[in-house]
């Protein structure tokens, strides 16, 4: 039993030591701004909603496939 207490110790102490050896990660510069959010169209087949750039077009209408954008 004491040599079970005895390992944890160690592997503890080990595990602190080596965590202590690690630099920080310090972020210099400016963040990159995040593209602003894009409007989402439902399908108007099966009613998914799919952002407009990926939106497969029939007239006025948008889908999220083209195999829904042929079944109309």
């Amino acid at each position: 039993m004491k040599y079970l207490v005895l390992f944890v110790v160690v592997i503890v102490g080990l595990m602190v030591f080596k965590r202590s050896q690690q630099r920080p990660i310090h972020r210099t510069g400016k963040r990159k701004a995040l593209a602003p959010p894009e409007p989402m169209h439902a399908c108007q087949h099966c009613g998914v909603h799919v952002p407009a750039s990926r939106c497969v077009w029939k007239g006025e209408r948008p889908y999220c496939c083209s195999e829904h954008a042929r079944l109309g």
